[in-house]
C-alpha cells in the first residue's frame, strides 16, 4: 500500500501542492471518473453542473478551516486541475444527493463501508472496511501528516487528491465513517475535510464537538473514539444525533461494542435519510452483530478478519459486486484498523477477505510489516 509523506514544515498549502504534484495523473483520472458517476448517479445535466455545484462548496471550506482550504486548493495546483475539480475527489458521495435530494430521485449505492468499535483486554479498537465503486481500488493509499502547531500528526486511509477519509492522530483519537444518503442535502462542508478537522483534536469528546458545530450538508456516520470515549454520530442535511456513547463513568449497561453500516439508527434522522431497495446494509449489519454477540473480538488480528467476511457473499461486510459490463460496481477497497492505545495503525488497500493488512507508524518512512 503506497504512503504520501506531507513534508514537515511546509505549509499546507506546500502539503497540498506536493501531494497534488506526486499524483497529477492520478488524480486527473479519478477526477474524471467521479465526474462521470455524479452526472450519471446524481441526476446532473453534465460535467459542467457538476463542477458549478463543487465551486459552491468552497466558500464553506474557506470560513471553515483556512489551513485545510489552502491544502485542498494547493492539491488542485500540483495536479493541474481546479479546486472543484478535487471537490468532486472529495466529496462525490454528497454531491450525488443533493441533486438527488432536490429532484426527489431515489436510489443509492448496493454495499456500503462498514465500521465496527470495541472494547479488547489490550484496549479499544476502531475499524472500518471501505466500501466504494470498484474502479477506486488503484487510487487508494495512506497519508501521513506531520504535527504543525498545535494540531497533531496523523495517519489515515485515502485516496490520491483526497484529504484523508479515516485515521487515527497522535493523541490516539480516531474518526471512522460511514455514508448515509440523505434526501435534505444540501451545500456544506467537504466531508473528509471535517474528518481531517475531527483529527486536529486532542480527545474523542473534542472531535465529537468539532462534528456537532460544523456547517454539515450531508448524510455521514461518524465513529469518533480514543483511548476513553467513544460517540456514534449520525447526520442529514439539516439534522444531527449522538446515538452512541461510551465513557468511563456510563456504567456497565454500555455494550463492548458498536457497528454501523449504511442505514440510520436514529428515528430523527431516518426520517431524512433513503436506502436503496438492494442495499446490502441491513445483512452486513445482522452478520457482524450476531458475531460479535457470539464471541467478542480479541485482538486487531481478529477484527480484521470479521470485517473480511465474505459469509453470504456477495451481500458480505467484504465483496466485490463490479463486473466486466459495470466495472463501477461496489466493490471493498480497503480497509483501516486501529488500536487505540498504539502509535501505529494497520491498512490494506484493495479487498482483505485473507489479505493481512499493514502497520503503519506516525515517522515518516516507517517500517510496515504484516500481522506476525
Amino acid at each position: 500500500m503506497r504512503v504520501v509523506d506531507l513534508p514537515a514544515g511546509d505549509s499546507p498549502a506546500a502539503w497540498g501542492q506536493c501531494h497534488g504534484e506526486s499524483f497529477r495523473g492520478e488524480i486527473q483520472s479519478l477526477a474524471e471518473i467521479r465526474l462521470y458517476l455524479t452526472v450519471k448517479l446524481g441526476g446532473f445535466v453534465d460535467r459542467a453542473d457538476v463542477l458549478v455545484m463543487a465551486e459552491r462548496h468552497l466558500s464553506v471550506l474557506k470560513r471553515f478551516d483556512r489551513d485545510l482550504y489552502d491544502e485542498l486548493c494547493g492539491i488542485a495546483r500540483g495536479a493541474n486541475t481546479s479546486p472543484a475539480h478535487i471537490v468532486v475527489v472529495n466529496h462525490y458521495t454528497d454531491l450525488r444527493d443533493i441533486k438527488r435530494s432536490t429532484a426527489g430521485r431515489s436510489g443509492g449505492d448496493a454495499g456500503g463501508c462498514t465500521v465496527l468499535w470495541t472494547r479488547t483486554e489490550r484496549g479499544p479498537i476502531a475499524a472500518q472496511t471501505w466500501d466504494m465503486h470498484a474502479t477506486a481500488i488503484p487510487y487508494v493509499t495512506l497519508l501521513r501528516v506531520p504535527e504543525r502547531g498545535s494540531r497533531p500528526g496523523a495517519l489515515l486511509f485515502t485516496i490520491t487528491g483526497c484529504v484523508g477519509m479515516a485515521g487515527m492522530n497522535q493523541r490516539g483519537v480516531s474518526v471512522t465513517i460511514n455514508n448515509l444518503h440523505s434526501t435534505d442535502a444540501r451545500v456544506g462542508i467537504v466531508w473528509p475535510v471535517l474528518v481531517r478537522r475531527a483529527l486536529a483534536e486532542p480527545s474523542a469528546e473534542r472531535a465529537r464537538d468539532v462534528i456537532l458545530d460544523a456547517p454539515i450538508g450531508s448524510g455521514h456516520h461518524y465513529l469518533v473514539a480514543d483511548r476513553i470515549s467513544a460517540f456514534g454520530i449520525e447526520t442529514s442535511g439539516t439534522r444531527r444525533s449522538v446515538l452512541f456513547s461510551a465513557r468511563p463513568d456510563d456504567g456497565p449497561e454500555v455494550p463492548g461494542f458498536y457497528i454501523h453500516t449504511n442505514h440510520c439508527l436514529d428515528s430523527d434522522v431516518a426520517e431524512m435519510s433513503r436506502v436503496a431497495e438492494r442495499s446490502t446494509t441491513h445483512d452486513r449489519y445482522r452478520w457482524l452483530h450476531t458475531s460479535l454477540s457470539g464471541t467478542p473480538v480479541a485482538d486487531v488480528r481478529d477484527a480484521w478478519a470479521r470485517l473480511g467476511s465474505d459469509e453470504g457473499y456477495p451481500r458480505s461486510i467484504c465483496t466485490n459486486m463490479s463486473t466486466a459490463e459495470n466495472p463501477h460496481g461496489i466493490a471493498t477497497c480497503g480497509a483501516i484498523a486501529m488500536e487505540l492505545g498504539a502509535d501505529h495503525v494497520w491498512a490494506q488497500s484493495g479487498l482483505i477477505h485473507n489479505v493481512s493488512p499493514q502497520r503503519f507508524d506516525f515517522r515518516p518512512a516507517a517500517r510496515r510489516d504484516p500481522i506476525p
